[in-house]
């Protein structure tokens, strides 16, 4: 599945670094599936909220790919993001960075849908949002993973 990842939108919607500045305009995402998956799309209700975390480079080396992140989800599926560059190291290449759009769901996929039609598509597994998609900018895979606040994962 070949779609745009929240780096993608770091540029273009000069946000998501999500992959702050990391991301391209067509990162592709690894849609492997793990875990149980629903027979029908999670209500609403059941992603709403605020979701903390992260991306980061699976191999780095000079150079890291590393930022924090807050997804917050609304019962009307929409939602608003904002990366900033982890604190650790000094070559970082993520940017600060943010963006909304809509959520989409489909079984245990979540996907986040911009206007710039720059998607990431995450697995859900309870309280974890997860994925891994390779971030064209730096040509490196990325993973990608949030925990609903309030959970202990």
């Amino acid at each position: 599945m070949l779609q745009s990842t929240f780096a993608a939108l770091v540029p273009r919607v000069a946000l998501v670094a999500l992959v702050a500045g990391c991301a391209g305009p067509s990162a592709s995402i690894n849609s492997g599936a793990s875990g149980p998956v629903a027979t029908a799309p999670a209500p609403a209700s059941e992603l709403a909220g605020t979701w903390r975390g992260s991306f980061g480079r699976v191999s780095a080396d000079y150079y890291m790919d590393e930022a924090d992140c807050i997804v917050q989800i609304k019962e009307d599926r929409t939602f608003t993001a904002a990366c900033k560059p982890s604190k650790a190291g000094t070559n970082n290449l993520a940017k600060a960075s943010t963006w909304s759009g809509t959520v989409v769901t489909s079984r245990n996929r979540v996907t986040l849908r911009t206007s710039q039609e720059a998607w990431v598509t995450l697995i859900r597994s309870g309280n974890t949002l997860y994925g891994v998609a390779e971030d064209p900018l730096v040509e490196g895979t990325i993973m990608m993973r949030f925990e609903r606040e309030g959970s202990t994962g």
